[in-house]
């Protein structure tokens, strides 16, 4: 499971990145650095939407469109989408086809097991890129009564762990090529058999990661001293 993140990249490299522009004629979406990005905060989300590609803020764990009101999915850890089951899934189904998305995350945090009693939390980050492509799906939920309201959620797409992943968790999130990105946000393409093959585990040699420090335990801290190991609780 990949339940924290961080986001240091400036909203010049987003726009740049997916939006083709050098240089943002006024703000994107307000962007500031995120060290211990949360489930329940909100993110900047790449879609492609009416043939143009957006970037909007939205709410890290996924609200089915179904539910009734945020307490019913509270029960529910819909944060990530195992890329196994995903198009099995009452909650995942629908957006897999149709409402696929992309996160852009400067690296996630995974926890390794030390002993029986602690774990050492780790920084997982692209050698080449100072942005991750992860992969998700979006939903628009909107309330029944007569207030309206409309939030929009995604969740992160995980896949089994390539081989630098493993000595740190089974587990890890589905990060695309930049060459898959066009087609993997473009909501025409619906055939599973196509989607599928963007469902695997990014090559290890693209990757680092290194031990951060235990701050990042708690989604209270959120600092650069981070990202560094020798900086204690």
């Amino acid at each position: 499971m990949c339940g924290r993140a961080y986001i240091t990249y400036t909203e010049d490299e987003l726009a740049a990145r997916y939006l083709n522009e050098k240089r943002k004629r006024q703000p994107l979406i307000g962007l500031k650095p995120n060290y211990n990005l949360s489930p329940t905060q909100l993110a900047p989300v790449v879609t492609m939407q009416d043939g143009l590609t957006q970037i909007a803020m939205m709410r890290w764990g996924l609200l089915p469109f179904w539910a009734k009101n945020l307490d019913a999915v509270k029960k529910y850890s819909l944060i990530n989408a195992k890329a196994e089951e995903i198009d099995q899934k009452r909650s995942y189904a629908i957006p897999f086809k149709k409402r696929r998305c992309i996160i852009p995350l400067s690296g996630f945090f995974e926890w390794k097991r030390v002993d029986a009693a602690s774990k050492q939390p780790f920084a997982i980050y692209s050698k080449n890129y100072s942005i991750l492509s992860v992969a998700g799906v979006w939903e628009v939920w909107r309330s029944a009564d007569q207030r309206g309201e409309e939030i929009h959620s995604f969740a992160l797409i995980t896949t089994s762990a390539n081989s630098l992943m493993k000595s740190i968790h089974d587990r890890m999130p589905v990060i695309l090529d930049p060459k898959s990105e066009s087609l993997w946000l473009d909501p025409a393409c619906e055939d599973p058999a196509v989607l599928r093959k963007f469902l695997k585990p990014y090559p290890s040699k693209l990757l680092a990661a290194h031990p951060v420090s235990k701050l990042v335990n708690s989604p209270k801290n959120n600092r650069p001293e981070i990202l560094n190991l020798e900086v204690s609780e």
